[in-house]
């Protein structure tokens, strides 16, 4: 090999080497087109919470920080809109499964307790899925459901709301969608795909 060949390579080399350097990794690649897709507005933070799942073990928000996660309100013994949210979200877990997470709190604590909650559960979750029944304290239910996601008044409590709480990785609030609405529905997965989810 000459002189000028040695040159020659060693100038391809170096280039490529830069060129490496340089450009963006994967990651980042992925973490830029994430944020690029994320147009959705923030309302508010969801503040720290614990709770009782299904299974009687302890939850708590630190479970599902960083990931996207859906919240919910219902109760056990309703019989009319209740049944009609988890059924739209078992849709949505068959759809985006494990991608999302799901919590939902009930607002009849004294009633739903760990087994009855699971019971409940096997109704509408996927088995081995990533879809929380969770029970806490009335005061701190009423705390979440207000502070937390501001889906009622502190002053007028209802018993719950039927719309879905989408919650990003850093517990942010990013949307409200309720769970009668077709269009509302529609708008969730909508927003859900467009977070790449």
């Amino acid at each position: 090999m000459t002189y000028r060949s040695l040159i020659g390579a060693g100038i391809v080399v170096i280039t490529l080497v830069v060129a490496a350097a340089c450009s963006p990794s994967t990651q980042e690649t992925s973490d830029a087109a994430a944020e690029q897709r994320d147009t959705l507005p923030v309302f508010r933070v969801v503040a720290p919470f614990s709770a009782i799942d299904q299974n009687g073990g302890q939850f708590s928000t630190a479970s599902v920080a960083g990931k996207y996660w859906l919240g919910s309100f219902f109760f056990t013994r309703c019989q009319t809109v209740c049944p009609a949210l988890n059924r739209v979200q078992a849709q949505i877990q068959r759809e985006f499964g494990s991608k999302l997470s799901y919590v939902s709190i009930t607002s009849d604590p004294d009633f739903d307790t760990p087994a009855v909650l699971s019971a409940y559960a096997s109704e509408f979750a996927q088995p081995g899925g990533t879809w929380l029944f969770v029970t806490m304290p009335q005061d701190s239910m009423l705390k979440v459901a207000s502070q937390g996601f501001g889906l009622i008044s502190p002053a007028e409590p209802e018993m719950h709301s039927t719309r879905f709480v989408l919650v990003d990785p850093t517990m942010q609030v990013r949307g409200f969608y309720d769970s009668e609405d077709t269009t509302a529905i529609a708008k969730l997965r909508s927003d859900l795909q467009g977070l790449g989810l």
